[in-house]
């Protein structure tokens, strides 16, 4: 092998690698001690609070070989003709609270936990859909008469 191909592949390898470390810490984020906190005892009360955890990652990687890109004419000459690559990628962790769950010598009691922007933000942009699709409705009724004719 030429050592313009070795080292795409060592370079490669150490791609992978960084990925994997990334998507292992994204994981360990979404672990069940994540989840629910420590309980906190105030006399015979214990409350517990319990969250919503997302993850996300993506990332890409591409190599080329040869002495110019093959995607397209006017680019420059990639010199020695040696395989040449590129990468990125990206992830995120999000959290927020769900419900609390309070431990009483009466027994258990879950208290959800509202996120009225969420909700407010979900009926807007519901109501958006609808509106738009009524819209578009009309305007094809006014193109389209039944049976065909205009």
């Amino acid at each position: 092998m030429t050592e313009g191909h070795d080292h795409a592949l060592e370079t490669t390898d150490k791609a992978h690698e960084r990925a994997a470390a990334v998507l292992t810490e994204l994981v360990s984020v979404a672990s069940a001690d994540r989840v629910y906190s420590e309980p906190v005892v105030a006399g015979d009360r214990t409350i517990i609070t319990a969250a919503e955890i997302q993850t996300g990652m993506g990332f890409g990687y591409g190599l080329a070989a040869g002495r110019s890109a093959w995607w397209g004419r006017g680019r420059r000459d990639l010199g020695d003709g040696g395989p040449r690559g590129g990468g990125g990628g990206g992830g995120q962790a999000a959290g927020r609270p769900v419900a609390v769950v309070t431990i009483e010598t009466d027994g258990v009691h879950v208290q959800p936990v509202l996120d009225r922007t969420k909700i407010v933000l979900t009926a807007l942009t519901a109501f958006g859909a609808i509106g738009l699709t009524l819209i578009r409705l009309r305007r094809a009724g006014r193109r389209y008469v039944v049976g065909g004719a205009e």
